[in-house]
């Protein structure tokens, strides 16, 4: 698969004919319907083997180890160069890349239908179910029509995981949380629920999504997780757990101090960073996942936890602000990237995209004269953050969330990892 970045003047049929590639299957893999609503910035995925342009300081040692090729491979798909200098702009062909086993896990609350799981199963190893309320005496609150994914999860390869939550009304509960973790007998009645509702219902494990515990839980959170984990271990279930993006272990605040990296790393079976909403609804414009701030993240995360159990989230949606941005004013909406591009098209909106935290964005007028930006995410996008998986050797890549559709993302998944699966 190759990433198509389309051009001022391009259409399906000149990048078809570069590309020598039916319009057709390129209207299919990308689910273009309009055609004639092709912009320009604009990413698709192209079914062809993958190119790289050169760019100033490049080597073909550099593009090997980016793009995870072997070197004598990238030399034999590119005799030309042997001995060369590599001029920025040159076209070279990729070899295909090694491809590192792991899990990718996707978000997603039940709903009448189960289509945004259907067209991403394939590139799934768990489908994290979200979400079950945790009660402060230790029951368990399931999602509405949950039997609808759980249905499709059982026809697939993909293994169901129970994302259990501390919140109530539409919030994470410091209260809810200090009530069961200052009670052992709260636990064992929640933990014996869990045990029957996950062999009951057919779910693989739980992902505990536990936040804003507070200041002073982080040995209780600790002693809780350990509990649990012995607990469902015995059951032959997968444990995980959801962290705040954290650059320390003193990163002080009520969303931070409580999610303990090392000891999560050394209990549980993987950790879900939560590596988004940096930018976020409430807050200035900006990407929802600048590379460089999921890179410092990740960088002390592999500090202090085995790189095999971090597993690495990826947004599928971006924020669409009005502006002047004002603190406390007109939250931002959330859009999926094919609506972002809509936008754009409506608008005649300039797509342009931002290197340094890899991420798309345009401002464009609307029908009251009011100025907006749109930060998003697209291929690039997710193929740099790809690349950082296999550079740093990292566990998986987890989604949130399958609800904002974004199809191209799974067959792209799939040229650079092999999936793991876990169902029997």
């Amino acid at each position: 698969m190759q990433v198509h970045v389309v051009s001022a003047g391009e259409t399906i049929s000149t990048i078809s004919n570069k590309y020598h590639v039916s319009a057709q299957q390129i209207l299919n893999l990308n689910q273009i319907t309009n055609p004639n609503q092709l912009i320009a910035g604009r990413t698709l995925l192209i079914p062809v083997q993958p190119t790289y342009t050169v760019k100033p300081g490049d080597t073909l040692w550099s593009i090997a180890k980016k793009y995870n090729v072997d070197y004598q491979q990238l030399l034999n798909q590119n005799p030309q160069l042997e001995g060369q200098i590599l001029y920025p702009g040159t076209v070279i062909k990729l070899p295909e890349r090694k491809k590192p086993t792991i899990i990718v896990n996707g978000f997603l609350e039940p709903s009448p239908s189960a289509e945004h799981f259907e067209e991403a199963k394939s590139a799934l190893t768990y489908l994290s179910i979200f979400q079950y309320k945790v009660t402060a005496d230790g029951n368990i609150v399931p999602p509405k029509n949950e039997e609808v994914l759980l249905n499709a999860v059982k026809n697939s390869t993909a293994a169901p995981l129970m994302t259990i939550t501390n919140i109530d009304s539409d919030e994470f509960s410091e209260d809810i949380a200090k009530k069961i973790l200052s009670s052992t007998s709260v636990q064992n009645h929640l933990f014996e629920n869990l045990v029957n509702q996950l062999k009951e219902k057919g779910f693989r494990g739980v992902n505990v999504d536990f936040e804003f515990l507070g200041t002073n839980a982080r040995q209780p959170y600790n002693r809780f997780l350990k509990r649990l984990t012995d607990r469902l271990h015995k059951e032959k279930f997968k444990v995980a757990t959801s962290l705040a993006p954290k650059l320390s272990g003193q990163q002080t605040g009520a969303w931070y101090e409580a999610h303990d990296y090392e000891t999560s790393g050394k209990i549980v079976d993987f950790v879900i960073l939560m590596t988004y909403e940096w930018g976020w609804s409430g807050g200035p414009p900006m990407a929802v996942s600048p590379i460089s701030q999921v890179r410092a993240v990740v960088n002390y995360a592999r500090s202090v936890i085995p790189k095999d159990k971090i597993v690495m989230s990826i947004p599928l949606y971006g924020y669409d602000w009005t502006l002047p941005y004002v603190e406390g004013g007109e939250f931002a909406k959330a859009v999926t990237t094919n609506q972002a591009y809509q936008i754009a098209a409506q608008y005649h909106a300039q797509i342009q995209y931002d290197v340094k935290s890899e991420a798309p964005f345009f401002y464009y007028n609307d029908e009251n004269g009011k100025r907006h930006v749109v930060w998003f995410g697209d291929l690039r996008m997710m193929e740099a953050m790809f690349q950082m998986v296999n550079e740093y050797q990292l566990g998986g890549i987890s989604f949130w969330n399958l609800a904002f559709r974004y199809p191209q993302v799974w067959p792209l998944i799939t040229e650079y990892f092999n999936v793991k699966k876990v169902k029997q």
